[in-house]
């Protein structure tokens, strides 16, 4: 179920330098067998390790050391059914990935083509500010077959 924050940001994420990160040589492995055919399985990303706008550490949620990243999923892009694993944030925290959590906030009203499913519940119609949180325990995926981009934000921290 997605929950609502006020939308305190503007559009200034549309202009950042969205880069591709590669998806886990294992994950890939899995959807290849499932008989996925795409050559690319991940939108792009702005994160931390580059300049982050203010207003994110104003942002309501109760989680310690949350690191954010910006991700566009531009026409076509998809991130089949996954798990989160966690392994970078948890080593650099020194905790257990039950303590991890992931917090997925909409920046944008849903357009037509935008889809995003957590375990095996659809989602689409969103508002800006509405988020799902999760652990590394629930199955999600994204996709984007309409003809904008679909821009969220990722936050990443631990209980």
């Amino acid at each position: 179920m997605l929950k609502n924050i006020k939308k305190i940001w503007g559009e200034t994420y549309k202009n950042f330098p969205y880069e591709t990160k590669p998806a886990l040589a294992t994950d890939i492995k899995k959807w290849r067998d499932a008989g996925y055919t795409h050559d690319s399985f991940v939108g792009k990303l702005y994160d931390s390790k580059n300049p982050m706008p203010t207003w994110v550490n104003t942002l309501p949620f109760n989680l310690n050391n949350m690191s954010f990243a910006f991700y566009r999923m531009d026409t076509l892009n998809i991130m089949p059914e996954h798990t989160d694993h966690f392994e970078t944030y948890c080593k650099v925290f020194n905790i257990d990935k039950k303590d991890a959590r992931r917090i997925l906030v909409f920046l944008e009203d849903w357009k037509p083509g935008h889809y995003f499913e957590m375990n095996s519940i659809g989602y689409t119609d969103w508002d800006a500010g509405d988020y799902a949180e999760w652990d590394y325990t629930v199955p999600h995926a994204a996709s984007n077959i309409g003809v904008e981009p679909r821009y969220t934000l990722q936050i990443t921290g631990h209980v």
